[in-house]
């Protein structure tokens, strides 16, 4: 519930810079800084369920991801992509007309030294 709590949370934020960064309101580095608060706060979290709660969600981390895997150009140019922008952010916030090309996933926990397996050391560094 923790998790579903934050994405609806969170949700709220995200569709209104979207919005505004669409608009030329924000600047690409307040919609920068907001992405890596939202990836901060989910670290803070410490959610270990890897699944998602749901569509929502998978539209949510999706729009965080290209929010951050795009460049500040492309986002600004690129209008295809801002369509697409555009359609995740008016899902997440009427939660109608699902983009059909939305897949996103829960971002990988942060992992310590501590909690890493013997396995998971070998896989890490094996060549």
């Amino acid at each position: 519930m923790q998790a579903v709590a934050f994405i609806n949370e969170k949700s709220v934020l995200l569709t209104d810079n979207v919005n505004k960064f669409l608009m030329h309101k924000i600047s690409y580095k307040v919609l920068s800084n907001l992405v890596w608060d939202v990836l901060q706060d989910w670290q803070s979290l410490d959610v270990i369920d890897e699944k998602v709660s749901g569509e929502k969600e998978h539209i949510f981390w999706f729009l965080i991801f290209e929010l951050h895997y795009w460049e500040e150009n492309t986002l600004i140019k690129d209008a295809e992509l801002r369509k697409n922008l555009y359609a995740c952010a008016l899902y997440l916030e009427r939660e109608q007309d699902l983009p059909k090309f939305c897949v996103g996933l829960r971002p990988n926990r942060y992992v310590s030294e501590e909690s890493i397996t013997n396995m998971e050391k070998d896989i890490v560094t094996s060549d």
